[in-house]
Parts: C-alpha cells; structure tokens; sequence
C-alpha cells in the first residue's frame, strides 16, 4: 500500500533531493519519480516548484535555526559564537542542499521564510549585544563572520583545499581572527 500523499511528504521528498543531487535536480518530475506518483498529483498539494523551494527553504532555516539555538544554550560572548560557527558550517556539510537553499534569498517567496532568517540572524545579534558593539557594527560583523562562514563551507563541499594542512585547524585558525578584532571593539 503507497503512502498518502501530504505536503510534508511532497517536502520531505524535496529535501531528500536536495541533499542528495543538489537544487538543479529538484522538480516536480523528479519529486514525482521519487515519490512514485505522476507530476500533476503534486499540484493538489503545492500551488508549484516555487512554492515547494520556499517551504523547504522554511524547513531548512527551522533545522538550522534549532541546531544554533542548542549548541549556543548556557554559552556566552566568543565561546557562543565558536559554537555557532562550527555547527553552521556542519550543517552546510551534512545537508548541502539544505544549506544552499537557506543561502538563496531570491527563492525565497513567503514573509515566513524572510521571518525565520532574521531569526537565525537574531541569533548572532544577541550573542553581540554582550561586546555592545552599535547596531551598525554589529551588521558588519555578523556579515563578515557570515562570509567567512560560507566561504569555508563552499570550499570545503567542493574539495576545494588541496593542500595535506588540516581543515579544522585553517578553519580555527580564520575564526580565532574575526573573533579576535571582538576584544578591541
């Protein structure tokens, strides 16, 4: 007997795709193919693929918004943001797909998904309000660790560092920098 079919399925589906074969391999044919039903049924439950990428682009913010919440809890100032960094760039590498649709702002259609963003910025921004930095600065910076952040995850998802030096240890090494300027602020 197949499954029901049900929008968190259609999604589940989704994601599954996306982490396995990237977002250029999510559509509608191939959610069907996997979900084992022909394309057009998709549409009694998603008004179409843009709407389905911005659902599990609310899916994928609420699994990475959760993991930063529980690896910062009982955290403060640099330790806090260490935690975040590291779970950050461990969620780009267990779900790459995931994390490339959180990178994709323009797919993002819903005033829900630009909410739960601001919320994983928020994040950061409350773990700064201890160096009170001003708002401004507190942009730059999380901008600044942000790019970083993604820069690494990029490089290390495409085997970018060839060299025998040991990830973790540039990837440690690159973060202790930016948070580092944290102290003479």
């Amino acid at each position: 007997m197949r499954k029901k079919i049900t929008k968190e399925l259609i999604t589940d589906a989704a994601l599954e795709l996306l982490d396995q074969k990237g977002i250029e391999e999510v559509t509608i044919k191939n959610i069907a193919m996997q979900l084992g039903i022909k394309p057009p049924s998709l549409y009694n439950h998603i008004a179409n693929l843009e709407d389905l990428l911005d659902i599990a682009a609310q899916r994928s913010m609420r699994n990475l918004y959760d993991k930063l919440v529980v690896t910062s809890i009982g955290l403060e100032k640099k330790e806090a943001l260490w935690a975040i960094a590291q779970e950050y760039k461990n969620f780009a590498k267990t779900w790459p797909g995931q994390y490339q649709l959180v990178q994709k702002v323009k797919l993002w259609k819903s005033d829900e998904t630009k909410e739960l963003s601001e919320q994983i910025i928020e994040i950061f921004s409350k773990i700064l309000q201890k160096y009170a930095l001003s708002e401004d600065d507190t942009i730059h910076f999380i901008r600044t660790l942000r790019s970083y952040l993604h820069g690494f995850a990029l490089l290390e998802m495409d085997d970018a560092f060839g060299l025998p030096q040991e990830l973790e240890k540039s990837f440690s090494i690159g973060l202790n920098i930016i948070l580092t300027d944290l102290d003479s602020e």
